[in-house]
């Protein structure tokens, strides 16, 4: 089955039902409600990659990329290009435009599925030993070990500052608690 090229959509959400997404996707997921703390870590990186989802494309919560299965689109899979992404290579600040692979992302119909890929996303692949920080409420941790997996080309410094300052806006919020 051939991946599919899908229009990109924005889809921004409340914070209340961003964090609803999350928490509910955590529950179908482990089959058990997660504490105010890991949603946290996943809230601040959400909000870091999408700048509270005003960027957030076809419910890709964290901005995860499309890479073709073996080198071929052929794997069944939502995707979608974006327009002027940005990366650092070789400490230079580089802009993509669609076709290059560099701008394509994967697309979800739902937030709910959205959620689902990247909890285990996180938990289950390359960026598994990020998972630990997650569960123990580790913003600063989880940015860590996302770079040293090679998830984000950002300074790590800069990826940790902005992850604490969401993770203790949010800490601070009533938001999770309704």
């Amino acid at each position: 089955m051939a991946a599919k090229l899908v229009p990109t959509v924005r889809t921004k959400y409340t914070l209340n039902e961003l964090i609803f997404g999350l928490v509910q996707g955590w529950y179908k997921k482990f089959d058990e409600i997660p504490k105010k703390e890991s949603i946290g870590v996943l809230y601040a990186q959400n909000a870091l990659e999408t700048g509270g989802t005003v960027s957030m494309w076809n419910n890709n919560i964290g901005n995860v990329k499309f890479v073709a299965n073996g080198g071929n689109i052929d794997d069944g899979k939502e995707y979608m290009m974006l327009a002027n992404v940005w990366e650092i290579v070789n400490g230079q600040r580089i802009t993509f435009q669609p076709p290059h692979p560099a701008t394509w992302f994967r697309s979800f119909p739902t937030l709910g599925d959205g959620v689902a890929h990247h909890l285990d996303f996180l938990r289950n692949h390359r960026y598994k030993k990020s998972w630990s920080a997650v569960e123990a409420g580790k913003p600063a941790d989880f940015a860590h070990l996302l770079k040293v997996a090679g998830y984000y080309t950002a300074s790590e410094a800069d990826y940790i500052k902005l992850m604490n300052i969401y993770f203790n806006k949010f800490m601070k919020d009533t938001t999770y608690e309704k």
